[in-house]
């Protein structure tokens, strides 16, 4: 695996690691930081489509199994965050949260992996 390649994996691992941050510092509904998170993670998932998918660098069947859970679990936080957005009651807010945390720990896992 190349250096190049690992260096992205490093570079969307602390991209991650920031919008985890501000997401689990949110134990209240707060629909506009909500949205900014989203808006953070459509960049996130555009630097993983154009830097890891879309890229010359060699691959090996591994990381591109890696990858493709990654693709799958980054449209999930993505809908995650969608619904935590929209959450009005505090319970609702509460459940979409954990599951939005709860994506961030199996996306560190894959990133583990690398």
């Amino acid at each position: 695996m190349s250096q190049n390649y690992l260096n992205l994996i490093r570079d969307l691992q602390n991209q991650l690691e920031i919008l985890q941050t501000a997401i689990a510092s949110q134990a209240d509904p707060a629909p506009a930081i909500a949205k900014d998170c989203l808006r953070s993670h459509c960049e996130i998932q555009k630097f993983f489509q154009a830097e890891l998918v879309n890229t010359n660098l060699e691959i090996t069947p591994q990381n591109l199994s890696l990858q493709v859970e990654i693709d799958k679990q980054l449209k999930m936080l993505g809908v995650d965050l969608t619904m935590l957005q929209t959450a009005r009651s505090p319970a609702t807010w509460q459940k979409r949260h954990q599951q939005a945390c709860d994506r961030f720990i199996l996306l560190n896992r894959y990133y583990e992996m690398h």
